[in-house]
């Protein structure tokens, strides 16, 4: 039993079960493609029969007639024309799992917390949904088929080779193994290389989405060079690391198929000693240089093949890790109340603790807000509840259910999230409205445009509502941009409210408009803000401040100023301001 439970776990670490476990993570049929392998094989297989003749005629065995001989040739090539064409669904059905991995994998990531999107999550997820996919999806449908079919001519030899001299076909498999060893003896340096290189992929797309994204700012200051030096660095070691990488699984492939040429000179070497002995003939001497030299063919293509499947091998097995990755079920039961409760939560995000038992109750309609310095958890606390994030610990509910429960799509749905970090579609203003309620008309959409202070913007639009903002709304200014992104949430009406510093881009008159009408529009809604300006949050029902990650104390404002010495510095400051 014990044997039977290592195997099993030699087999589960073996990076074969990645491919076979991201196939049945597709989803995909697989019966095309084990179809046109069994094609493959049996295409491969055909030339045998050509062989066979051959050896036949050269140790005058059972000879066909010459014009019989040409015939059964001429059936081969047709019956491996016609296999051929079997042959070609092995990469269409390559191509079908591929595909309905990409939209799995696509699906697992849209399952996965948003949180993992942002930063370095997003660069690591592009190349591994790209290259990675890419790379593995080429091999997967080139490779797999050719490598497996490649074995064929190869055992076959080895076979008449034992029946010709069978120490010869000895020494023939020793020197394979060779090979192999030399293979696998290369594996640990191509092993550290490929992560290497991963990483230094990964390195490099996070620079390169960091310089785009900063490029605007650097320009503004004339100091676009800034970050240009460090994403060339980046380049640089990646290019590196990708020769290293290529030098590491070369130099096995030309070992490996060293020594299998040197085959073809041990197996001359060895058939002349047993002529010599007297216990080899002319004609199996013969047979024995063919049988060899058929061999060492695909033998030294198959070193190659080898080769690109370690890279797909690896590729396989960041996708399977990317796969099994946390994920938010997406389905649920919709809750009646939209009370909020957070119970002894804890979050550590990259090894670092975050948020430390934090213990939160909102009743449903009552108006909250957090407060501390920078740093002090309060937006990843909002993000927390906006299950952006998994807690390491603790639960979350809404109306006494919780995420699990309650499911991503019926929680995004009766929360409305509007955070510093505004994201617009590169669409139209009605385009970026609508996401939040496709039903509305021009009516409805006046009014939130009202509330949120942008009738003078909607006013010059050249097009009203369906002028185009540009990508992420560049052409508009922050604080419209801050505007429409609070007019959506307005217009989401949902029964929860987060928000995160919604006034920090708007001057003091806007901010006014602003906050008297999500004063309005917020009653009876279950609402929590962090706020660095304590003047806009002053008349909420209960203030939390937040220190390190935890919450040190709570009260009304009064109450603060009065009793808690960081929330009055913290206010007094503002009023300095």
């Amino acid at each position: 039993m014990r044997i039977l439970i290592s195997v099993l776990v030699l087999f589960m670490r073996c990076p074969l079960y990645n491919v076979k476990q991201l196939i049945n993570h597709s989803g995909a049929k697989t019966g095309q493609f084990w179809f046109g392998l069994v094609g493959k094989i049996a295409t491969e297989s055909m030339p045998l029969i050509i062989w066979l003749m051959l050896f036949s005629f050269i140790l005058s065995l059972n000879v066909l007639p010459f014009a019989y001989m040409a015939l059964v040739a001429l059936a081969v090539i047709v019956v491996q024309f016609v296999l051929g064409k079997s042959a070609r669904k092995s990469f269409l059905g390559a191509y079908e799992i591929t595909h309905r991995l990409r939209s799995q994998l696509l699906t697992d990531i849209r399952r996965q917390p948003l949180a993992t999107l942002k930063g370095k999550g997003l660069g690591e997820k592009m190349k591994l949904i790209t290259t990675d996919l890419k790379q593995f999806e080429d091999i997967f449908s080139h490779m797999i088929v050719e490598f497996v079919a490649a074995w064929v001519i190869p055992i076959s030899m080895v076979i008449i080779l034992l029946w010709v001299q069978p120490l010869i076909a000895l020494a023939m498999l020793g020197m394979f193994l060779l090979a192999l060893g030399v293979l696998v003896m290369s594996e640990n340096t191509f092993s550290q290389k490929a992560e290497h290189y991963h990483h230094a992929n990964i390195d490099s797309a996070n620079q390169l989405l960091e310089y785009i994204d900063c490029l605007p700012m650097l320009r503004g200051f004339a100091q676009s060079n800034k970050l240009a030096k460090p994403l060339c660095d980046k380049i640089e070691q990646q290019r590196h690391e990708g020769l290293g990488l290529e030098w590491a699984g070369g130099t096995g492939v030309l070992m490996a198929t060293l020594v299998f040429e040197f085959v073809l000179v041990l197996n001359i070497a060895l058939s002349v000693w047993f002529i010599d002995q007297g216990t080899l003939s002319l004609p199996q001497f013969l047979v024995v240089t063919v049988a060899t030299i058929a061999c060492i063919r695909p033998l030294a293509r198959m070193t190659v093949y080898a080769a690109l499947l370690r890279y797909m091998l690896k590729a396989a097995s960041r996708l399977q890790l990317l796969s099994q990755l946390p994920q938010q079920k997406e389905e649920g039961v919709e809750p009646h109340s939209f009370d909020i409760c957070l119970s002894d939560v804890d979050l550590t995000l990259e090894g670092t603790p975050v948020l430390k038992g934090i213990n939160l109750k909102v009743a449903e309609g009552e108006h909250i807000a957090l407060v501390g310095k920078s740093g002090a958890g309060k937006s990843t606390l909002l993000d927390l509840i906006a299950a952006f994030h998994i807690p390491n610990s603790g639960s979350i509910s809404l109306g006494n259910k919780t995420i699990e429960e309650v499911g991503t799509r019926h929680w995004y749905r009766h929360v409305s999230y509007v955070t510093q970090d505004v994201q617009l579609l590169g669409g139209s203003l009605r385009d970026n409205l609508l996401l939040a309620k496709p039903s509305a008309d021009d009516d409805i959409l006046f009014e939130v445009i009202e509330s949120a202070g942008l009738t003078d913007l909607v006013t010059r639009l050249p097009e009203g509502f369906d002028t185009l903002i540009g990508e992420n709304g560049n052409q508009l200014s922050g604080g419209e941009r801050q505007r429409l992104s609070i007019a959506r949430a307005l217009l989401h009406d949902a029964p929860v409210l987060l928000l995160d510093e919604i006034t920090s881009a708007l001057d003091s008159n806007t901010q006014a408009q602003v906050l008297s009408s999500i004063k309005k529009l917020s009653k009876g809604k279950t609402v929590i803000s962090v706020a660095h300006r304590l003047e806009t949050i002053k008349g909420a029902d209960r203030i939390y401040v937040m220190e390190n990650g935890q919450i040190i104390d709570s009260g009304e404002h009064d109450e603060l100023v009065a009793t808690q010495p960081d929330y009055r510095q913290l206010w007094q400051a503002g009023q300095v301001a």
